[in-house]
């Protein structure tokens, strides 16, 4: 059986790469595709987090481009473009898992069915399959290094769902 398509939009891999902690991502998902608009929204951001413009050239990292134009337009008008094109990716892919962290993206990801996680479900997964010791120094770096928005309230509740409250 195929494995399924990891399309990634453009804030958790801005994460990842400002903990310089993209090894994580490899080593939960392997190959990760990202469309063109994340290219392009990780060049745009490049002056603020200059360690995620590199993403596109890591060798665990393809670019896709949806086929479906006109869903890309449509979506587009709500969600950022990478947004729209990690969304219209996924519905081009069943079966496919999106890391995606707006929640207006997720809420479309979830009324149509589609699979997603966060940078934090990404994170508990990495716990769980022991490629981190603990949770809260990730979450404090990227608080601080990411500039990642987390009310504490949500970060206590991550810590206690990862028995580390």
């Amino acid at each position: 059986m195929e494995e399924p398509l990891i399309i990634s939009n453009t804030t958790p891999l801005i994460n990842f790469a400002e903990i310089e902690r993209l090894d994580v991502l490899e080593a939960v998902f392997g190959r990760i595709l990202i469309p063109p608009g994340v290219v392009d929204e990780l060049q745009a951001k490049s002056a603020l987090f200059s360690k995620a413009a590199v993403v596109p050239s890591k060798s665990n990292i393809s670019i896709m481009a949806p086929i479906d134009q006109l869903l890309v337009r449509g979506l587009a008008s709500r969600l950022h473009q990478g947004e729209a094109e990690c969304l219209a990716l996924a519905m081009e892919h069943p079966g496919a898992l999106l890391l995606i962290d707006d929640l207006a993206a997720r809420d479309f990801a979830a009324s149509n069915g589609l699979l997603y996680i966060g940078t934090l479900g990404c994170l508990a997964e990495a716990k769980k399959q022991g490629l981190i010791p603990a949770l809260k120094p990730v979450l404090t770096e990227l608080r601080s290094k990411a500039r990642f928005w987390i009310s504490d309230r949500l970060a206590e509740r991550v810590l206690r769902e990862n028995n580390e409250w």
